[in-house]
């Protein structure tokens, strides 16, 4: 349905949708447990959008109310209503309610107080920004209008600084301006890096490998975004507070493969590494890993609104300048 901007003859939609696709599931239907804000800088028709990818994969395991903003200038402000159910293992109906909402030149659909009624009150309510620095930018006004609504903020620091060029100087900067604005930030790029962190700390878990830590001189990284790459390096500095030389050899996705070597003063170098089919090796060692997909992370990101503070604690630290 495509109507105005109305939050109360939306709702009577969503009603009427919500007994229709969920009436096939005998058992009825799992409540919304979060309002899902996501904002968009363009055009979201396709098939290959990564963000109905990450929705396709929460269908199924979350009830949630999605509500979609769309930068829709040239035209007024319209609002179309949606639902898509999917049974889950006791034949529940797990039902998303969408509304779309393309925000207009008249400034309706931009202002937090035409659809905050739609947010369902007492539940979290996630705001996830896929689409880069130029979408925060779009939006700045509007996250800020809204940010006692919202539990938590969502960004992918990867899309948002595509290359090294973009993030060097400035994507540290640019988290710690987007995560004073809300109650708490949360980053694609920090989740997808948590493989490199894991495995970097993992090889020095060994008593033997303790006492040379003081002696780690620098770091090279073969794979990953800019900004994965650029979090890792803080991430290592900040552990061993103290600087440390570090090099990243080669950009790529993390889901293709990685090589980290750790040079050690006086010892053999540390190898961490893994092959595009998920195998990891710390010097003999080897295991299985299975890269998340945006989906997983997504959902990992909507189960909880508790602070990391080891992310936390990477911004807020100083050192070199990042690479």
């Amino acid at each position: 349905m495509s109507a105005a901007l109305d939050p109360r003859v939306i709702e009577q939609e969503i009603a009427r949708i919500r007994e229709k696709e969920s009436s096939p599931y005998a058992s009825g239907t799992k409540t919304n447990l979060f309002t899902l804000l996501i904002f968009r800088s363009g055009p979201t028709d396709s098939p290959a959008d990564p963000v109905e990818a990450s929705l396709q994969f929460l269908l199924g395991r979350r009830p949630a109310r999605i509500i979609t903003i769309v930068d829709g200038r040239g035209a007024p402000t319209e609002a179309w209503v949606s639902g898509r159910c999917f049974p889950d293992r006791r034949n529940r109906g797990v039902c998303f309610e969408e509304v779309r909402i393309n925000a207009g030149d008249d400034g309706v659909g931009a202002d937090p107080g035409a659809w905050a009624p739609l947010v369902i009150r007492d539940l979290p309510v996630f705001a996830w920004m896929p689409d880069g620095a130029a979408g925060l930018d779009l939006w700045k006004e509007t996250l800020a209008a809204a940010s006692g609504l919202i539990d938590k903020l969502v960004v992918d620091s990867t899309r948002a600084f595509p290359t090294a060029e973009a993030a060097a100087g400035s994507l540290v900067p640019w988290l710690r301006e987007t995560a004073a604005r809300v109650s708490l930030l949360a980053d694609f790029g920090w989740r997808r890096g948590k493989v490199l962190r894991e495995q970097t700390a993992r090889s020095f878990d060994p008593p033997e490998m303790r006492a040379e830590i003081p002696l780690l001189r620098s770091a090279r990284l073969w794979g990953g975004s800019a900004a994965e790459a650029q979090l890792y390096f803080r991430w290592l500095r900040a552990r061993l507070e103290r600087d440390v030389k570090v090099e990243h050899a080669w950009e790529g996705p993390l889901s293709e493969g990685f090589r980290i070597t750790l040079k050690v003063e006086g010892a053999a170098d540390v190898e961490v590494g893994c092959t595009k089919g998920g195998c990891l090796s710390r010097g003999e060692e080897k295991g299985a890993y299975r890269f998340p997909s945006d989906g997983e992370i997504l959902l990992e990101e909507v189960d909880s609104i508790a602070r990391d503070p080891v992310f936390t604690q990477v911004l807020e630290a100083g050192g070199q300048p990042d690479a």
